[in-house]
């Protein structure tokens, strides 16, 4: 087995593009490891793309200008108002070719890590910690009533073959309901339907006295609307993971390892500044990170993690001990960091990528 210093040697540099590894010593003790890559990549250049916009905004507005203008002249001649059509077709051409394919509605495609680019020379490869945690979860509005209209609305939507006979039925069902409870049907009204006619019809009284004759008459009658609350979908949480490590080094060597994946992470999880003419004027985007989780160089299935970012990085020095090394160097450092993916996970994700 190689030695510490061998060790050091095969990745040194880890903050200059090597690779970063704890525990150095033991390795093979250690075959369940996740690694940390950041991805160091191109950003969209807007400058040429932004001055064709501009041309074609100014290209647009001189069309719809020349069209309208034409078109307000009220002429009688053929051919301008063939020409300003022509100039109208224009505009609609372009701004429907701006959101072409808007309308091609397809079901989304599993996360490709191989499609990745620009994965930097730098690596962290660490011991797998315990208690990885990954939590699936939706969000629901459970309080959303759709009311007496919107249940016949549900209930025609489900039996209708169009949006436009669902409508129908709704017009249709309310108008035969109301129509049967007043007694067209030559039933007569049952006393539990006026109750509840009743209640909604004077709760619209105004001038607040409205709302206390309905809740006084729903009181009597014991009788209320049914507010037909549904669970209805809202959307994809983002998911979000965290991390914590103690090391421990074990030499000198290690202990200049740890330092250097420690500012490494720290490096990582903070964005450049922009300036302008020395004035800091923003921020460009730190960089994202791919988080493997293997066991004896195998990819271990359902652990899978889609590009995410750092949100913190804690480092805490000498936690159980006061004691330092003879060359100043602490004892121990736990850190600890949390990540959030760039997007929501979709079902695809699961089915073909395995997130």
């Amino acid at each position: 087995m190689a030695n510490v210093l061998e060790l050091y040697n095969r990745f040194k540099g880890g903050g200059k593009g090597g690779k970063m590894v704890y525990p150095l010593e033991n390795q093979a003790d250690y075959l369940g490891k996740i690694t940390f890559h950041p991805i160091d990549e191109t950003p969209v250049q807007l400058q040429n793309e932004f001055g064709n916009l501009v041309a074609l905004g100014k290209e647009l507005i001189e069309k719809s200008y020349s069209g309208v203008r034409g078109l307000l002249d009220k002429t009688s001649d053929p051919e301008l108002k063939k020409e300003n059509e022509k100039k109208l077709s224009d505009i609609k051409d372009k701004a429907i070719a701006a959101f072409n394919g808007t309308n091609n509605i397809e079901t989304s495609k599993a996360f490709d890590e191989n499609s990745v680019t620009g994965i930097t020379g730098k690596k962290i490869s660490l011991y797998l910690p315990r208690a990885i945690q990954i939590q699936d979860t939706v969000t629901y509005d459970n309080t959303f009533q759709l009311g007496l209209i919107g249940g016949a609305a549900e209930q025609a939507l489900n039996s209708a073959s169009s949006v436009a006979g669902a409508i129908g039925g709704v017009v249709a069902g309310q108008a035969k309901g109301i129509y049967s409870m007043l007694g067209g049907d030559n039933s007569g009204m049952s006393r539990d339907a006026a109750g509840i006619i009743a209640g909604r019809v004077t709760s619209k009284i105004g001038g607040g006295l409205g709302e206390g004759i309905g809740g006084a008459i729903r009181s009597a009658t014991q009788l209320t609307t049914n507010p037909n609350t549904r669970a209805l979908f809202r959307d994809v949480p983002i998911r979000n993971f965290s991390f914590a490590f103690q090391l421990v080094p074990t030499s000198r060597v290690e202990a200049r390892m740890i330092e250097t994946i420690i500012k490494t992470f720290r490096e990582e999880l903070y964005p450049e500044a922009l300036q302008a003419g020395g004035i800091n004027i923003g921020y460009r985007f730190p960089n994202r990170f791919i988080i493997k989780v293997k066991y004896n160089n195998r990819d271990i299935p359902g652990i899978k993690f889609l590009p995410v970012y750092m949100q913190s990085f804690n480092a805490t020095y000498n936690a159980g001990t006061g004691g330092m090394h003879s060359d100043g160097k602490f004892t121990s450092v736990d850190i600890s960091m949390a990540f959030t993916e760039t997007r929501a996970i979709a079902k695809a994700d699961v089915e073909k990528g395995g997130y």
